[in-house]
């Protein structure tokens, strides 16, 4: 079966908006045809989709989703004391069932902003809340030296979630090693969990360089840089992604890009803990791969990243003092195909025949949005998630907001179960 999208404005992989028609196979859950020259295509399905645009589903390549739970708990800490004083006390009473209710609504918060694949990490086992919302996700236990037997945890829930996705698919949820950062774990524990991916064979996931202290600290115990010292471990021998390198060098850009490792900007989080700006315009100038993330709602304090999109923008034109830095162009490839590429996709990220179907319907009949004179400028600097009216998966709707409040197949199916649940652990938490 195929339906049509008809008559909406397209944003393309080539940098130009188009408006006509979206063809969908259903049965394949990818683009099949774009038809912008007004020829009329039959379809089974279609929907009229005029004064609207659609864009490839946003990718959020640094998330914690399950800390909806303490959003916005200790605002005003720097990152250590916000980490110590704040978010660890709540998160060692925390429960399986706990985590997993805020990660279902971190990704119905997400998916009705745009986002249709995250990138998350946070302890305790809760990937299935992203199959449940209906999210593609890369998720991963993460390493940690304090914790005994975290290494053959880590080794073993990526091996058996894997294989169990690839015999019984269920959706498009699979687990990437992870280590938290290099203050967290020791050097047994990173040639460890290296020796262990020879076999697994997956992209690394850590948050790195996130402070000026982290950062020095690293250079005091091993004589070099934190992205210098995972290298040096064969952690990143497959690649991976790397949040927040705020503090990252020249050199480190280097390896970066030698290894295939993405810098994932996470702008909001960066400025409320105060951790500075990461170079990403130098860093793309070295050949980095930059992607964009929106840390966890405890640090942000939202999953929006059509806001991420505005603030990386911005930031750096005030940075560099000059406004063309970053074009809209450069900010909206960060937040859809260069997410794909940090995540090892070719298949999303993009509108072109034979991708998936992954897209996010945007209304723009709203003030704010008009005129329409520049869609790529009002994606980076005018849009909200609240202007998001469907995202499809796979060529699935699994979010329409004029549905609301009505039982169906999508992101407000359980809804208030959802939100039941997130309150009772809150209460119980804090």
């Amino acid at each position: 079966m195929m339906y049509a999208l008809r008559n909406c404005n397209v944003l393309l992989p080539e940098h130009k908006v188009e408006k006509g028609d979206v063809f969908i196979d259903y049965e394949s859950g990818k683009i099949e045809r774009l038809v912008f020259d007004g020829s009329r295509v039959d379809a089974d399905v279609e929907l009229n989709l005029s004064n609207h645009l659609v864009m490839p589903g946003l990718v959020n390549c640094h998330c914690h989703a399950p800390m909806t739970l303490v959003r916005g708990l200790g605002g005003g800490l720097p990152l250590q004391r916000w980490l110590e004083e704040a978010i660890f006390p709540v998160e060692a009473k925390m429960t399986d069932e706990d985590v997993h209710a805020g990660a279902v609504w971190g990704a119905m918060e997400m998916l009705a902003g745009g986002t249709t694949c995250v990138a998350d990490m946070y302890d305790h086992n809760y990937a299935t809340a992203f199959l449940e919302v209906g999210m593609r996700a890369r998720v991963c236990v993460p390493g940690l030296s304090i914790v005994p037997g975290r290494l053959e945890l880590c080794v073993a829930s990526t091996r058996d979630w894997n294989k169990w996705m690839r015999e019984e698919p269920k959706g498009d949820v699979y687990m990437d090693v992870c280590v938290h950062s290099e203050y967290l774990t020791d050097e047994t524990f990173c040639r460890g969990l290296a020796e262990a991916n020879k076999e697994l064979g997956r992209r690394l996931h850590f948050h790195c360089s996130e402070t000026k202290r982290e950062h020095e600290e690293c250079i005091a115990r091993h004589g070099k840089t934190p992205i210098a010292y995972l290298a040096d471990t064969g952690l990143l021998d497959h690649g991976g992604y790397a949040a927040h390198c705020v503090w990252c060098t020249d050199d480190d850009f280097r390896i970066m890009a030698e290894r295939g490792v993405s810098l994932v900007h996470n702008p909001t989080s960066n400025m409320k803990l105060g951790s500075g700006f990461a170079r990403v315009a130098r860093a793309m100038e070295l050949g980095v791969n930059v992607a964009l993330g929106t840390d966890g709602a405890a640090s942000n304090d939202n999953l929006d990243m059509f806001e991420e999109m505005h603030l990386a923008s911005l930031i750096h034109k005030g940075i560099a003092l000059d406004p063309t830095v970053l074009s809209p162009w450069d900010i909206i490839d960060m937040a859809t195909v260069n997410g794909a590429k940090a995540l090892g996709r070719d298949d999303i990220g993009e509108i072109a025949v034979g991708k998936k179907a992954d897209l996010c319907v945007v209304d723009l009949d709203k003030p704010h949005l008009a005129p329409a004179l520049d869609l790529a400028n009002l994606v980076v600097h005018s849009m909200h998630a609240s202007d998001v009216a469907m995202v499809f998966v796979d060529g699935d709707s699994v979010y329409d907001k004029r549905r609301v409040g009505a039982e169906f197949d999508g992101v407000y199916t359980g809804f208030a179960k959802a939100k039941a649940d997130l309150l009772a652990a809150v209460k119980r938490l804090i």
